[in-house]
């Protein structure tokens, strides 16, 4: 395992009011807290015990299961929508958000074709931006204006060849989107830039194209106040009921997803790149307030925590309703750079957070000062998948199928180690006393038994 450096987790605090409602959305990390409060899921399993079912699914995707019911919905490369049976894992339903299923057969292959090329052409520019910063370290300026001509030249092809820009791809695919639902529909975001609504028995009530995302990877939606927020190029609001898009905010795309929240009365959506922006219209109406590479911001109790690579910072956010909210640092702290892909969780105002290389560091929300921190000691891999938290319980998983449950506290305590076959970078979701897992080839259901006596079976009288 590669050494760790020191770091802070960064912390951005918003004076805010949660986000309630009579039967609030289901979607990424539950509802964006990570937080699993009436689950009660098994707490070790290996590849041969405790495993309910296990499906292979039809492609690979770093989004995580969504539960509805007795239904569970993911997504699947290239652009599949699946729907499973809690039950058994048995495929309902599945469809497709390629380019063909909007634009229909010839639109669709030819922008599919065109995208190819321009991913071809990006390639060449790519390695051609590597040996001009090499001419460029050479000091050797004749090399460097021949390569800006030849980089210009492809340049100008990729403009010729798509009507879309061209999309950076990356490991994420198009399915780096975990599903939202609001128990009636299930809405979906994809990489090729299509956004769908279908109702739990799969009937379509709308596909769209929207705007293809600007990095790569496409945010997972979020239902707020009659609207479906998505983050693809800009934060984009839809009308739910029709895909009709209300407004478009230009906000930079981060790898992260957006959160809703409220201050006082006023319903607004904070993105990972630190803008505020508000849900009745639109208006950006704070920003740069941090910046997060990979993780979401999170909201619990009134307050908006967001964990950055560099540093701790504490913001306090006045209102929304003027053209411009009011900030104010309340406290601010600096440590390493390191990189962190989870999001963190939140309880008992203490913040666990965790570094790409393993590190778990929790944080006291209240003053920024640091309660303990912990190398967890697994075998490779790195923290991709986001943090949890069940059954009293705080789950933390890595890309090698390995996750560690520790008891919450201000000390670190370990309960259980497990591991699966194959590894994953999608987060943990829970159901009652059921985990599912969405490893690379498979989506897992994980429960442990009831015992006997718990089911109503008397024990047997002991002879003596």
């Amino acid at each position: 395992m590669n050494s760790a450096r020191t770091t802070y987790g960064t912390l951005f605090t918003l004076l805010v009011v949660t986000v309630t409602s009579a039967a609030p959305p289901v979607g990424w990390r539950n509802d964006g807290t990570g937080k699993f409060t009436t689950a009660n899921p098994p707490i070790s399993w290996t590849v041969d015990r405790n495993i309910v079912w296990q499906i292979e699914t039809p492609g690979r995707s770093l989004a995580s299961p969504v539960v509805v019911g007795s239904q569970i919905f993911i997504t699947a490369e290239p652009a599949e929508l699946v729907c499973c049976s809690a039950k058994d894992g048995v495929t309902l339903w599945q469809k497709s958000h390629q380019y063909i299923d909007v634009f229909g057969t010839a639109k669709g292959e030819r922008i599919e074709k065109d995208l190819a090329a321009a991913r071809d052409l990006n390639k060449e520019v790519n390695d051609l931006n590597r040996e001009r910063d090499t001419a460029r370290k050479a000091n050797n300026e004749t090399k460097q204006k021949e390569l800006e001509k030849q980089i210009n030249v492809l340049r100008d092809r990729i403009k010729e060849l798509t009507v879309f820009p061209p999309m950076p791809g990356g490991d994420t695919g198009n399915t780096g989107s975990t599903p939202t639902s609001d128990g009636k529909n299930v809405y979906a975001v994809f990489g090729t830039g299509i956004v769908s609504s279908h109702t739990l028995a799969g009937k379509l009530n709308w596909m769209k194209f929207i705007e293809p995302p600007s990095s790569g990877h496409c945010a997972s939606p979020v239902l707020v106040d009659g609207k479906l927020v998505v983050q693809l190029r800009n934060l984009i609001a839809l009308n739910p009921s029709t895909g009709e898009t209300l407004w478009k905010a230009e906000t930079g795309a981060r790898h992260g997803s957006p959160v809703a929240t409220r201050i006082k009365e006023t319903s607004v959506i904070v993105t990972p790149e630190g803008a505020v922006v508000r849900v009745a219209d639109g208006k950006v109406v704070a920003k740069n307030q941090f910046r997060l590479n990979h993780a979401s911001p999170i909201v619990h109790v009134g307050v908006i925590y967001a964990a950055q690579d560099e540093g701790i910072k504490a913001v306090t956010l006045a209102n929304a309703t003027a053209n411009e909210a009011v900030t104010q640092v309340a406290w601010e702290t600096k440590g390493s750079r390191t990189s962190r892909l989870a999001s963190p969780i939140l309880h008992d105002n203490l913040l666990y957070s965790a570094t790409e290389q393993g590190i778990l560091e929790v944080t006291d929300a209240k003053t920024g000062k640091r309660v303990y921190r912990k190398r967890l000691e697994f075998d490779g891999g790195r923290v991709d998948p986001s943090l949890a938290f069940a059954g009293n319980r705080l789950y933390v998983s890595n890309t090698r199928g390995e996750t560690v449950v520790l008891r919450p506290g201000k000390s670190y305590q370990e309960i259980a180690r497990s591991k699966l076959k194959d590894g994953f970078s999608s987060s943990l979701t829970f159901a009652g006393r059921r985990l599912y897992v969405r490893t690379r080839k498979h989506l897992y259901c994980i429960e442990e038994p009831i015992p006997r006596t718990a089911q109503g079976v008397k024990k047997k009288p002991v002879l003596k």
